[in-house]
């Protein structure tokens, strides 16, 4: 089970925090907002209230054993940077943190972030993708609980090809589409329908067919 912190139960934390609750995620959200606590108890495994920035507080709930930590601190970028440090320095594996402006993502980086996440600028950029590239999703009948969705490339499958990762057998997706890494000039090659012989890269995607909950493992 993956096991994830979210610190900052505002609107953005509290619904990454139950999100992942209902998709199968052990989650421990955190907030010095009692009322924000409240109203989140009852939306993820642990729901708890005090000061994240202070490292002992963290040690206490064992964060470091934590697979994901979430940053999404609002308002108080000092807290923000302090958060991400902690986390790195306790143990968390990969740490992602909400930054409001690319200044703030550069710094949150250099203190260890993993992935910035800047949610209104991301949301637009999956807005413009979408319906550029994805329109003709919607108008894909597929059975009931079945999705077509496009997955970034885990890191243990880059490098094997489609025959070798046996996903329909052994993952229930199909692959029908590899969309591959960015070259220099930032253009993106598409293969339809690949052949099994094709060998998945570092950066590439792949558009997969199959149940959402399987998909989800991907996501």
């Amino acid at each position: 089970m993956l096991k994830v912190v979210v610190i900052g139960l505002g609107r953005f934390g509290a619904t990454v925090a139950a999100d992942l609750t209902r998709r199968g995620a052990e989650v421990l959200a955190i907030d010095r907002n009692i009322r924000l606590v409240e109203e989140a108890v009852d939306r993820v495994t642990v729901a708890v209230g005090f000061d994240a920035a202070d490292r002992q507080n963290l040690e206490a709930y064992d964060v470091g054993t934590m697979d994901v930590a979430v940053v999404a601190v609002g308002t108080n970028f000092e807290a923000s940077v302090l958060v991400t440090m902690h986390c790195k320095a306790l143990g968390v594996r990969t740490v992602y943190a909400k930054a409001l402006t690319a200044l703030q993502a550069d710094v949150l980086q250099k203190v260890g972030a993993d992935h910035i996440v800047r949610p209104e600028e991301d949301m637009g950029l999956r807005l413009a993708q979408f319906l550029v590239e994805e329109k003709a999703v919607e108008f894909v009948d597929l059975p009931e609980g079945y999705a077509l969705r496009r997955l970034d490339v885990p890191a243990a499958w880059v490098g094997r090809s489609l025959a070798e990762l046996k996903l329909m057998g052994e993952q229930r997706l199909g692959i029908i589409q590899i969309v591959r890494a960015a070259d220099a000039e930032g253009n993106r090659r598409r293969e339809p329908l690949p052949h099994g012989i094709a060998v998945l890269q570092a950066g590439d995607q792949v558009d997969a067919i199959g149940r959402g909950a399987d998909l989800d493992r991907f996501s």
